[in-house]
């Protein structure tokens, strides 16, 4: 026997349509709408993270082609302009966030993106190609420090749940002091201006387009995540911390791989540091200076005495031998799974 029963969606629920009931146009619809409803805070995640990655990309080449043909020193374009670059979507993402009044996704990005920057970039890196840094060692020394300060200075001065004007305007006068001794450690450095295809006017605009889709993908993944959040019940510094800070790592450890897998050991270990002192002092400093505001308590608690821990370990690797071989590399992903673990227990 043919079953003709038809159903339509009441509540969130199928109900069986009665003798007399018909099915509606908004009815065949809402299928459809819920369907799109549910996957569209994906759809921006997964989108903001695409355009953060071709936003940075576009930046840096930009910028990095601009240098060069103003006759910009190599090594000043690599701890500034690349070091920013690779930076820019935590910047946006923490900033926008911010804006809209987000403070635990604005410092979870920023902190999660350091920790995994330590653990998770070096550690794949390390892995693929142990890393060896052939001198440089007083400069390793610098930028572990320039990465532990802004992570002691909240620590401190946050430790009641709040980032004020003077906190943040602090981690920017530590930014500061970091980008003029690179400055200065990089006069006598200066080059002649070098042949680079296509024009200045070219290059600028591709910096501006990279802007702008940096812009673009942080507003993007900033909406996601707290939809996110809010769905499944969980604070947006947790999503800060495993999703956002994921997407916007994306290119330290592009970089980072490519680095070491050219044999440029010490370009991807500066990257994750140089990275990692823009993310705290620039990226956190600008965030709260535009807006002050409270943050979770947990994050100043536990996760930025994570970050410090890691980065001491880290250096402990690096400095001993100036290496950092695959069973290091595999402690340090040990270490961030379990991490990761930690993670889902306050989430659970």
């Amino acid at each position: 026997m043919e079953d003709n029963s038809k159903f339509k969606i009441q509540n969130s629920k199928f109900v069986l349509l009665s003798a007399g009931d018909t099915l509606t146009a908004n009815d065949a619809r809402i299928p459809t709408a819920m369907t799109f409803e549910a996957l569209l805070p994906w759809l921006l995640v997964t989108g903001g993270i695409l355009c953060l990655g071709l936003g940075g990309s576009w930046l840096v080449d930009g910028a990095s082609r601009i240098a060069l043909k103003l006759g910009i020193s190599p090594m000043v374009v690599g701890l500034t302009v690349v070091g920013f670059g690779t930076s820019m979507p935590e910047f946006a993402v923490s900033v926008m966030a911010a804006l809209r009044g987000s403070g635990g996704l604005s410092l979870g990005n920023a902190v999660g993106s350091n920790i995994m920057n330590l653990l998770l970039v070096l550690g794949v890196a390390a892995v693929l190609v142990p890393i060896h840094v052939v001198g440089g060692r007083r400069l390793l020394y610098r930028d572990l420090t320039f990465g532990l300060v802004p992570a002691v200075v909240l620590i401190v001065f946050a430790r009641t749940g709040f980032i004020g004007q003077p906190t943040a305007l602090l981690l920017l006068a530590i930014f500061a002091v970091f980008i003029v001794t690179t400055v200065l450690k990089a006069r006598g450095h200066s080059t002649e201006p070098a042949v680079v295809a296509g024009t200045l006017p070219r290059h600028f605009a591709l910096t501006t387009i990279g802007i702008a889709v940096l812009i673009g993908g942080s507003e993007m993944l900033v909406i996601g995540g707290v939809d996110l959040a809010r769905r499944f019940g969980v604070s947006e510094a947790l999503v800060g911390l495993t999703v956002v800070a994921f997407g916007t790592s994306l290119p330290e450890l592009a970089t980072s791989v490519v680095a070491v897998l050219k044999g440029q050991s010490e370009i991807g270990v500066g990257n994750v540091l140089g990275s990692n002192v823009f993310n705290l002092g620039l990226v956190v400093g600008t965030a709260f200076t535009i807006r002050p505001m409270a943050v979770p308590i947990n994050v100043i608690r536990w996760d930025i005495p994570i970050l410090v821990a890691a980065t001491f370990v880290v250096g402990l690797f690096v400095l001993r031998d100036s290496r950092i071989n695959r069973s290091e590399a595999a402690f340090m992903l040990t270490l961030f799974a379990a991490y990761l673990v930690f993670l889902g227990i306050r989430i659970a």
